[in-house]
């Protein structure tokens, strides 16, 4: 079973979690609860350069996560994401709803 890695750095206007290794079913469970109750509060950028597997229930957790952001008048930003991220996102469908970025020099 593949893990997930979390680090966390703070930006001027935003707070970002680089994710090392697999955002899926069975790694959601901590990060998920940090990441809905960051996003309605400031902008998060989650670096998804270093994802390795990106599941459904994955998928699932950063939908969540994005409407709640929307909701709440901040952003959710996707950062570079990995083929594996970007293949997972591109067949869900929600490639142009999601705010994906290249640098954080993007982030507003």
């Amino acid at each position: 079973m593949e893990q997930l890695t979390i680090i966390e750095k703070e930006g001027a206007n935003y707070k970002m979690y680089k994710l090392q290794g697999a955002l899926n079913a069975y790694t959601l469970g901590e990060f998920s609860e940090k990441l809905y109750s960051d996003v309605v509060k400031m902008n998060v950028v989650l670096d998804m350069s270093e994802l390795i597997e990106l599941d459904m229930s994955g998928l699932g957790c950063l939908m969540a996560a994005f409407n709640d952001s929307e909701e709440a008048g901040k952003k959710l930003y996707f950062l570079s994401p990995s083929n594996e991220s970007q293949q997972a996102i591109n067949a869900s469908g929600f490639k142009y709803i999601f705010n994906l970025v290249n640098s954080v020099t993007e982030v507003a």
